[in-house]
């Protein structure tokens, strides 16, 4: 075989091997547009995990030629409203139909154009100490530098509710539903005066319930 004929062929090789395999984007990414039902993935060493319905998704996953293959793809079994069920196969759907993924800077794109959802890079919280908690049903008023309405929580089911000031980034609580959740907090520098030196970033949906009004 002449040196030309070899080299044309380790080029060609190469270019499969580049075409076929695609830079995996590993880390946190959530829907960019805020005005949207809360979707979370994740991709971490082959590993998919997807929150926006009910139920979590996942599975192991991988990029090739410009597409995210998803194998195995499984849910935990919560039962929850019509509407939050319906987002969970849907995204199923989705998963499973091979989509396109493309990232631009700082978005992830996922699925075919005019049908793409848009999602932004999330801040790494791996190193943040993690805590359970247990938020109520429905706010209650109360006053902070001025009258607002405060989330109820608790870190253990016979413990009082107490106010939580704020919200918690990323957690858009239903009325009527009652959760459990992992939240990740983190330091806040030099926080004003009326503000909390932690702020809580929610890392997982553990459980909800819909309660009677």
């Amino acid at each position: 075989m002449s040196l030309s004929r070899y080299s044309a062929l380790v080029s060609a090789a190469l270019l499969s091997a580049c075409a076929a395999t695609s830079p995996q984007p590993d880390g946190r990414w959530a829907r960019a547009d805020s005005n949207q039902p809360r979707l979370e993935l994740e991709l971490k060493g082959g590993r998919l995990l997807v929150s926006g319905g009910c139920n979590r998704l996942f599975g192991t996953a991988r990029v090739e030629n410009g597409q995210l293959i998803v194998d195995q793809l499984a849910s935990t079994m919560m039962a929850c409203d019509a509407v939050s069920m319906a987002r969970d196969r849907e995204l199923a759907e989705l998963l499973n139909s091979r989509p396109p993924v493309t990232r631009q800077g700082s978005q992830l794109l996922l699925g075919k154009p005019g049908q793409q959802l848009v999602l932004q890079a999330q801040e790494d919280l791996s190193a943040a100490p993690s805590r359970l908690i247990y938020v109520a049903a429905h706010r209650r008023a109360c006053h902070g530098v001025a009258p607002m309405q405060c989330l109820q929580v608790r870190d253990t089911p016979d413990a009082p509710w107490q106010n939580h000031y704020g919200e918690i980034e990323g957690f858009t609580p239903a009325p009527g539903v009652a959760y459990r959740l992992r939240v990740r907090e983190v330091s806040v520098a030099h926080p004003p005066a009326d503000a909390p030196a932690q702020r809580w970033v929610l890392d997982q949906v553990l459980e909800q319930e819909v309660t009677n009004p």
